[in-house]
Order: structure tokens, then C-alpha cells, then sequence
């Protein structure tokens, strides 16, 4: 790292001390704001040498959870992929939908209806926040029935993301959508 900076930000890095004393007509001119390789070698000054800073960047690395995995869409039940079908029908979107949709409500609610977050809001096939019941048919009264969460959904996707496959790739992209 030490090579890559200029080098008198290198003198400063490996000896900060002595680069102050032998530029000490600076301090009475504005200092410039510290680049990011100056703050980074200030902040790890010492630890390089004894293998602290290794450590404390592979704890860091571990600490970051890998993307969950996502689940099939083949693990689906029956009774959601036939209502999947019903209220795409009833909303008038592609049969070419149909592979995107199923992806992000395995992934949303597994596929069972009714289903409610424990943390936020979020409810039915594909999980949609109260910000957004007002997709369903008959708003929250539509919980409950497959179709009806179905049809939202389809709903929330069309308004939001134009096309399932671009909310299905949007879910790839952030795990979310």
C-alpha cells in the first residue's frame, strides 16, 4: 500500500514523526483534507508489521453473511401455483410471466397463504406491505384467499417493475423487491 502513494505521503505513512519535524513550515499553511490511502495508513500504522491488521480485516471478512441461498419454485404447493394461474388469468398477463412470478413468491411466502412477517407489515403470497394492501381486490380482506394475493401481487409487480422477469431479476440483484 505504502508504494502506492506519493512519496511524500509514503514518508508520512512510515514515519509520520519525522516527515512533521522536517516539514514543519506547513503547519502555518491550510492543510489539505487527507487523502484516503493517508487516513488508511494512519489508522493501521504499526499493525501491518505484527499481522494485527491481517487478522482484524479476516474477522471483519467472516462476519458478512453469505446471500442466502433461494429456494425452488418446485417446492410450491399445488393450491398457490393453481391460483398463481387463476389470477394471472383474471389480471390478463403473459403465460411468459408465470416462471418470474412463482420464483418471487417462493421466495416471498414459500407459497402459503395468508402468511404474516413477525418483524414489519409485510403479508399474503407475496409479502406485500400495508403501504400496499391496496393491490389486493378487497385491500386486507383479501388475505386469506390465494387468488386475491395472487392478484396483488401481479398488481404491486405490473406498477412497480413494468414486467415479472424485471422484478425477479431485481430480487436476484437485492434479495428483496
Amino acid at each position: 500500500m505504502i508504494e502506492a502513494l506519493h512519496p511524500r505521503q509514503a514518508a508520512d505513512a512510515a514515519d509520520p514523526t519525522a516527515s512533521r519535524n522536517a516539514r514543519g513550515h506547513d503547519r502555518h499553511q491550510s492543510q489539505a483534507p487527507l487523502s484516503f490511502q493517508q487516513v488508511l495508513m494512519r489508522a493501521f500504522q504499526g499493525k501491518v508489521a505484527t499481522g494485527r491488521f491481517f487478522g482484524s480485516v479476516h474477522r471483519a471478512v467472516v462476519r458478512i453473511p453469505a446471500p442466502a441461498p433461494t429456494k425452488p419454485t418446485a417446492t410450491l404447493p399445488t393450491t398457490a401455483t393453481a391460483a398463481l394461474s387463476q389470477a394471472m388469468a383474471l389480471e390478463g398477463v403473459p403465460a411468459s410471466w408465470q416462471p418470474s412470478l412463482a420464483f418471487i413468491m417462493a421466495q416471498e411466502s414459500g407459497g402459503r397463504v395468508g402468511v404474516h412477517s413477525p418483524i414489519h407489515s409485510a403479508r399474503g403470497l407475496y409479502q406485500l406491505t400495508a403501504a400496499n394492501y391496496h393491490y389486493n381486490p378487497n385491500g386486507t380482506a383479501s388475505f386469506g384467499d390465494a387468488v386475491q394475493e395472487a392478484q396483488g401481487g401481479i398488481r404491486y409487480i405490473r406498477a412497480r417493475y413494468g414486467t415479472a422477469d424485471n422484478a425477479a431479476a431485481f430480487w436476484r440483484q437485492h434479495h428483496w423487491y
